[in-house]
């Protein structure tokens, strides 16, 4: 029998063959895959615009088609043409569904000066840092409202407006050492940074007897009030409850006059600070004893908007006894660190809620800031020695403080005096009256995104 001999050049031929089928298979469905996943979701969402055709039962669904795919910088960049009657709402609803599935944030824009293309889907593809230091170096601020730093993104650094009709208040959610406290301290020493007291005032309900309020120092420069437990909480409210309807009597008695922002507007000698109330850790609120103080707090969330006054609620496991459907529903915006999911469908709703599984819990600081979308977060770092830095530079004179205190009381009764021929307020005006009145000038604030995170701030510098 003759020996077979083996074709060892032929094996090697069928072997490279292979190969590449595998390889360009592998490549053909990599760049086919965002294109297919978003047609899914579109198909099984209805994204379409159904048409009858004439004399037949059949029912043609027309949906989005897709003209070009292209790169900006490491994102993917795809763009559509909308079939007629398809309304850009309902492409708008989708994106959520889209960013789940394909675990990654994708950004819709309207394409007005295309000729083929009607809209364009870009998949952010960036990798967010796992630890973004804070530094506060000179940057212009926003020029209107009343904002507050949330983090870094993809999309470059979120912030909130409190001054807005859509987002008045904000909750804070997640689990031990997620990095709750950390931002607590990062916005609180933000609006010292940004605002006088002309501006903004704070009222402080440290409800945990915790250390965060207390590293902003014995006389924080903006703070009005600030309480310790939860027993004083009822009482708290109650005076912010009498606060807002005073400022609804004068809001009222101006013409033209809707809300704090067109009041102080079109009447500068009748400007009212925005007043802010930060309650650290709302689980100390649980229990038929604080049911009163839950209910007053939920109601001045809802009537503080046009009066403003803001909330800044922290919460380590929020419930849905804690968090009312009425308090819910006035606090859009949410920032949910790492969470389980009875907490997350409270902070997210019930039918957002699977977006938390986004977050890396292995990564202290990540989060899911919604508003008026959901969008993963890093929240800048900041240190013990480096929040005691900045607010050495805004606390309120202790030596002055029994002068100021014989002052008020021996001012008179319309117009209270701090120096000679000065006018510093109106005791008619419903508004908390300061026991001093000091005003630096504001450190600017920025919030970087270093090349490289690899160790953490040690002390704030100085601007």
């Amino acid at each position: 029998m003759a020996a077979t001999k083996v074709d060892i050049i032929g094996l090697f031929s069928d072997a490279i063959v292979m190969i590449g089928r595998f390889s360009c298979n592998r490549i053909r469905w990599n760049r086919d895959y965002h294109p297919s996943q978003i047609m899914q979701n579109w198909k099984r969402n209805d994204v379409c615009v159904e048409t009858k055709e004439r004399g037949k039962d059949h029912v043609v669904k027309e949906y989005p088609k897709l003209v070009s795919k292209g790169w900006n910088g490491h994102n993917r960049v795809f763009k559509y043409r909308i079939p007629n009657g398809l309304k850009h709402d309902k492409l708008i609803k989708s994106i959520n569904d889209i960013e789940f599935n394909l675990k990654s944030e994708v950004l819709f824009k309207l394409l007005e000066n295309d000729k083929k293309a009607h809209f364009s889907l870009t998949v952010l593809s960036g990798h967010l840092q796992d630890l973004i230091n804070y530094t506060d170096e000179a940057t212009k601020l926003k020029d209107k409202g009343l904002w507050i730093p949330v983090g870094w993104s993809r999309r470059g650094l979120e912030q909130l407006n409190l001054a807005s009709n859509n987002s008045p208040h904000l909750m804070i959610g997640g689990g031990t050492g997620a990095g709750k406290s950390i931002y607590a301290r990062l916005i609180l020493a933000c609006l010292h940074m940004r605002y006088t007291r002309d501006e903004v005032r704070l009222w402080l309900c440290d409800l945990k007897h915790g250390n965060d309020i207390d590293m902003l120092g014995d006389y924080p420069l903006l703070a009005d009030k600030i309480i310790k437990g939860p027993e004083a909480v009822e009482a708290t409210m109650d005076e912010l409850a009498v606060i807002i309807g005073q400022r609804y009597e004068l809001i009222k008695s101006h013409k033209g006059a809707s809300d704090i922002n067109s009041l102080n507007k079109k009447y500068p000698a009748k400007k009212l600070p925005h007043i802010i109330c930060f309650v650290d850790e709302l689980t100390k609120l649980e229990g038929k004893e604080f049911r009163v103080a839950r209910e007053k707090m939920s109601k001045n969330v809802g009537e503080g908007r046009a009066a403003g006054v803001h909330f800044i609620i922290s919460c380590h496991r929020p419930t849905a006894n804690l968090v009312s459907g009425t308090m819910k529903n006035n606090i859009p915006a949410v920032v949910a660190f790492r969470c389980n999911p009875v907490s997350a469908r409270v902070l997210l709703g019930e039918d957002e809620w699977e977006s938390s599984m986004m977050i890396d819990k292995d990564i202290e600081g990540r989060a899911l800031f919604k508003h008026k979308d959901e969008v993963l977060v890093q929240i800048p770092y900041i240190d013990d020695n480096a929040i005691e830095s900045i607010m050495s530079a805004y606390q309120k004179p202790q030596t002055t403080q029994a002068e100021a205190v014989n002052k008020v009381t021996k001012a008179p009764k319309e117009v209270i005096y701090e120096e000679k021929n000065k006018k510093i307020m109106d005791m008619k005006a419903p508004c908390v009256i300061d026991i001093e009145k000091t005003n630096p000038q504001p450190t600017k604030l920025r919030l970087v995104q270093p090349p490289e995170a690899n160790t953490r701030v040690k002390k704030a510098t100085k601007g």
